[in-house]
């Protein structure tokens, strides 16, 4: 396999499971014809694991394909341009994922789902309604960092980043 190959196989990877996770592990909440999910968790990682292209790449179109097979198409641009900007803080230098500015981006990549649903609601039903999907979009940014917090330590235990970039 050349080079270039290895990042593009594992970006769709990463794609395929944030769309599995947002897709088929979540909760419905009512407001908006919105659930709460934690493919953000995959996002994060993708975007610790991977080059940022590939990243970027990889959140944009399983985020996409997510909203796609949940029957809300609609949602799908917004939540590819969204899910990539949730990349843009981690970095995925170093040997390990979880590193304090990958721990705090966590956090900031979540200010960045809430504030960019936020506006794209406010545009399609009101800021009211908008308003009211807040706290579940909280719930979910915060259930994904966490998430990512305890997936992103277990993968350190075993070296897995390591072990990735030794493969490449």
């Amino acid at each position: 396999m050349k080079l270039h190959e290895k990042p593009m196989v594992r970006a769709a990877v990463m794609a395929a499971l944030i769309a599995v996770m947002t897709s088929f592990v979540k909760v419905y909440t009512g407001i908006n014809n919105g659930y709460v999910h934690f493919g953000d968790a995959v996002v994060y990682l993708a975007a610790c694991l991977l080059p940022r292209p590939y990243a970027m790449a990889a959140a944009a179109i399983g985020g996409g394909l997510a909203d796609c097979l949940a029957g809300v198409p609609m949602w799908a641009i917004p939540t590819a341009i969204i899910k990539a900007m949730n990349t843009l803080p981690f970095t995925s230098r170093g040997s390990s994922i979880l590193c304090p500015r990958n721990a705090v981006m966590s956090v900031g990549s979540g200010v960045v789902t809430v504030l960019g649903y936020l506006a794209v609601e406010s545009l399609l039903y009101s800021p009211a309604a908008a308003v009211l999907s807040v706290p579940f979009s909280l719930v979910q940014a915060g259930g994904s960092a966490v998430l990512f917090l305890i997936a992103a330590f277990a993968m350190d235990r075993i070296h897995l980043k390591s072990r990735l970039l030794k493969g490449e």
